[in-house]
């Protein structure tokens, strides 16, 4: 039975490299006790702090000691990690650089877990805080999620004016098409109506000359 529960627990320390999960003495309000630690990229405080809040209502009251910045939960029952059994459960939330981590101390009544005292306890330790994370990392996920889909939405924005300026300026190409057409039209009519307007200059000028030949004569017969 050691030999499996400690097989196990490699197995869970294993898939918890992947989930930045580890195990170390750390210091909490009592002192340094054996803690378990969970790294979540992406996620600020805010969003860590109140998802954890939330995960612990399930097993019971969370309260908090505001002095040493530290969630606590007594009596609880977390099946997960001690069955049956009533446990304390003690943890921090601290931010990182573009991440945070979630601190818990597990306190049986006689001692704080750890994979030395308690492997099986310990196994239920790391799932409880892996699974914490998954709940995180699908909302990191879905504000990625946002965030690419409002950047596709201002993309498909950004097309649909261009494709707008598009028709504009074919609309325009067509203007100016027509416009060109009809300054064609008007160029023709243009040098007929000039055509005309000669002949009947020159048509003019010989009436002016007839007319100034009759002026010229007048009083010379």
């Amino acid at each position: 039975m050691k030999y499996t529960l400690s097989l196990l627990l490699a197995a869970f320390l294993c898939v918890s490299a992947t989930a930045q999960v580890s195990e170390s003495n750390k210091t909490m309000s009592l002192g340094p006790k054996p803690s378990f630690s969970i790294d979540i990229d992406g996620a600020d405080k805010k969003m860590a702090e109140n998802t954890w809040k939330d995960y612990l209502k399930e097993f019971g009251k969370v309260e908090k000691n505001k002095k040493a910045k530290e969630y606590y939960m007594t009596q609880v029952r977390v099946p997960l990690i001690t069955g049956a059994g009533l446990v304390n459960l003690f943890s921090t939330v601290e931010e990182g650089k573009n991440m945070s981590t979630v601190h818990l101390w597990v306190d049986n009544g006689s001692s704080f877990v750890s994979s030395d005292d308690d492997e099986e306890a310990a196994i239920g330790a790391i799932r409880f805080l892996k699974d914490y994370g998954n709940i995180v990392n699908k909302k990191v996920i879905g504000e990625e999620l946002k965030e690419e889909e409002q950047s596709l939405k201002k993309l498909n924005k950004e097309l649909s004016k261009l494709e707008k300026k598009n028709k504009d300026l074919h609309e325009d190409i067509e203007k100016a098409k027509e416009k060109i057409r009809k300054a064609e039209e008007d160029i023709v009519k243009n040098l007929a109506e000039q055509d005309e307007k000669r002949a009947s200059i020159e048509a003019q000028t010989e009436k002016v000359s007839e007319v100034t030949k009759r002026l010229n004569n007048v009083g010379k017969e």
